[in-house]
């Protein structure tokens, strides 16, 4: 399963993991998108098998209502791949008083797993795979302000809300630590997609202009590392690290490292999420 499957990063892991044996199953909030994407997979490998569920994955409603429908057409899911991201200029809140940001970055990824640890359990060796950032050592949770209501500010939200995801791969591996599942993060590389769409002013306009232009990798590159750690067999055993781009893990920060911080965030995550 490939959240956030029709641009970008999501889309060009589902290409590199169609053709061969593997069920895809594709998230989608916008069903023309998705069902393009589909027929793309289609026309390149018609044998392969592709399902598409349709949710805004911005709403806590909508990711349980996606969960449900996987629940009623499948017995178990192999790997879970959380990719779906973004990062805003100005701050939206969804109809469910969630900054967006935070909504979709990180809760989104939060709420899917854990609703469908049953049937990732029920794999032989279930993964799930988050797609985070690159972790600097400035990047924290603001326990104070987590729906950034206070003083918004880009950068800031769309750090925090991939601080959260790491914190939370840590914490879920740590959980399911005898079971047959892995929890890991990988920061994809900086890439030219269109996580950006929502800049459209500014300092933070202007960062993701220049590094699209200077230092982004393509799609399709970046992919590779998220293929890697959904199918290396040499990887069953590894769980709660975080990847960099190589196939060795590295160390985050010490804010996401320190299991008071991710205890607090873990509190506040179930406040936002049983609210909803």
């Amino acid at each position: 399963m490939i959240t956030g499957a029709t641009s970008g990063v999501g889309k060009a892991a589902a290409m590199a993991l169609a053709g061969s044996e593997n069920e895809l199953i594709l998230i989608a909030r916008n069903e023309k998108k998705g069902e393009a994407v589909k027929r793309e997979i289609l026309n390149l490998y018609p044998f392969t098998k592709v399902s598409l569920l349709l949710g805004d994955l911005s709403l806590m409603k909508d990711i349980r209502k996606v969960a449900r429908q996987f629940q009623n057409k499948f017995e178990s899911l192999d790997v879970l791949i959380n990719c779906a991201g973004l990062v805003s200029s100005d701050r939206v809140e969804t109809s469910e008083g969630i900054e967006q940001t935070l909504a979709v970055n990180y809760l989104s990824h939060y709420l899917l797993s854990n609703l469908l640890l049953p049937e990732l359990k029920k794999s032989n060796q279930g993964r799930i795979i988050n797609v985070a950032s690159l972790i600097p050592p400035i990047a924290k949770v603001n326990f104070d302000d987590l729906n950034s209501e206070k003083n918004y500010n880009g950068i800031k939200a769309y750090l925090q809300s991939k601080a959260a995801d790491v914190m939370f791969t840590y914490d879920l591996a740590e959980e399911l630590k005898h079971t047959n599942m892995t929890v890991n993060a990988v920061h994809p590389g900086v890439v030219k997609t269109n996580l950006g769409v929502n800049t459209s002013k500014g300092f933070l306009y202007l960062f993701v202009k220049f590094s699209e232009k200077f230092l982004a990798i393509t799609p399709e590159k970046s992919a590779k590392r998220i293929v890697y750690l959904a199918t290396d067999p040499g990887l069953s055993k590894i769980t709660g690290k975080y990847f960099k781009g190589g196939k060795k893990p590295v160390a985050t920060n010490s804010f996401s490292n320190n299991p008071e911080n991710r205890k607090k965030l873990l509190e506040l995550t179930k406040l936002f999420i049983g609210q909803n």
